[in-house]
C-alpha cells in the first residue's frame, strides 16, 4: 500500500433509484443515500478497463450508492462535499457488486479493503464517441449491458473519492486519490438494459428499477490515473 492504477479508461454513469429501494441496498450498514436528484437519489455504475495497475491488467464493473453515515454530523450541502478535502469528507461510494476478469484483483479487493469483487465474464468496448459494455454469470447469461452514443461533451475535474466497505464485519474508510482530464457529456444516449440472469447483482438492478433507463450524469476518461490507500478503520 498504496496501490496505484497508473492507466485506466474510466466511464462512471449516474442512475435515478427510488430511495425506498437504495435503503433495501443499504440496509444494516448504517450508511443512507446521499446525493439528491429531484424525489430521487443518485445510484452509480462504474465501467473500467485498466491498462496498468499493481494488481495487473484487467476489466471491472462498480456498482455502488453514493451514501453518508447515519451518525456523524451532515455537511452543508452533500453535492458540494465531493469536491472537499479527501480528509474531511463525509459523503463516500458504497460499493455492493463489483465484478472483475481477475483471480488476483478479486483476492486483493477483498484482502485489502472488503470489496465484494467477484470473477465473472465482463467486455468492455470504449469507442471514440460511444460505448458498449456487458456482464455475463458463471453460466453466460447476460447480467447488465450499457450501450450508446456519447454526444457532445465539456470538460471536466476528476473528482477524489472515499469508500465505505466492510472488512470481517469492521467498517473500513478508504481514501482514492485520482487525475487525469474527465469528460462531461451533456447529451448521451446510454442505455442500460438487464438480462435474464438471477444473479444477485441482475436482480438488485431490477430492485432499482433500471431496466432501460438512460443515465442522467456520465463521465468519461480515457487518461485515468488513481491511488488506493489503506483501509482506515471506523467512519468519521
Amino acid at each position: 500500500m498504496p496501490c496505484y492504477f497508473r492507466k485506466v479508461h474510466y466511464t462512471v454513469a449516474l442512475f435515478k433509484a427510488k430511495k425506498e429501494a437504495l435503503e433495501k441496498i443499504l440496509k444494516g450498514t448504517e450508511l443512507a443515500p446521499a446525493l439528491k436528484w429531484g424525489s430521487h437519489y443518485m445510484v452509480a455504475i462504474g465501467l473500467i478497463r485498466y491498462f496498468e495497475s499493481d494488481l495487473g491488467a484487467y476489466d471491472e464493473v462498480i456498482l455502488s450508492v453514493p451514501s453518508i453515515p447515519l451518525h456523524i454530523k451532515k455537511p452543508f450541502s452533500n453535492w458540494a462535499d465531493l469536491t472537499g478535502p479527501l480528509a474531511n469528507r463525509k459523503v463516500g461510494q458504497y460499493i455492493f457488486h463489483i465484478p472483475v476478469t481477475s483471480s488476483f484483483s478479486e483476492a486483493a479487493g477483498k484482502e485489502l479493503w472488503g470489496y465484494p469483487k467477484i470473477v465473472t465474464p465482463i467486455m468492455h468496448d470504449f469507442k471514440p464517441g460511444s460505448i458498449e459494455s456487458s456482464v455475463t454469470d458463471a453460466a453466460g447469461k447476460n447480467i447488465m449491458q450499457i450501450n450508446g452514443r456519447l454526444g457532445f461533451s465539456i470538460p471536466s475535474i476528476p473528482l477524489s473519492l472515499i469508500t465505505y466497505s466492510f472488512k470481517g464485519g469492521d467498517k473500513l474508510r478508504t481514501e482514492v486519490k485520482v487525475r487525469g482530464g474527465m469528460k462531461l457529456y451533456l447529451q448521451q444516449s446510454l442505455r442500460l438494459e438487464i438480462g435474464d440472469s438471477d444473479h444477485p447483482m441482475a436482480k438488485d438492478l431490477r430492485l432499482l428499477e433500471l431496466d432501460g433507463k438512460k443515465p442522467i450524469i456520465v463521465m468519461d476518461s480515457d487518461k485515468f490515473q488513481s491511488v488506493f490507500g489503506e483501509g482506515i478503520a471506523g467512519w468519521k
